[in-house]
């Protein structure tokens, strides 16, 4: 059994996205990204703490 062109297409789309996620130009904006949780919870403690 050989493989269609329907998975070629899945082959290359995963490939290209892989490359996208572990490329150099987006380690920056994954990195900011990772800390949004981290800002919005300093965020609402400093909300409730005010009076």
């Amino acid at each position: 059994m050989g493989l269609t062109i329907y998975h070629w297409i899945l082959i290359v789309a995963f490939v290209a996205i892989v490359i996208w996620v572990f490329g150099k130009k987006q380690k920056k904006r994954f990195e900011e990204d990772a800390k949004l949780p981290f800002d919005s919870e300093k965020t609402d403690n400093k909300d409730k703490n005010v009076d």
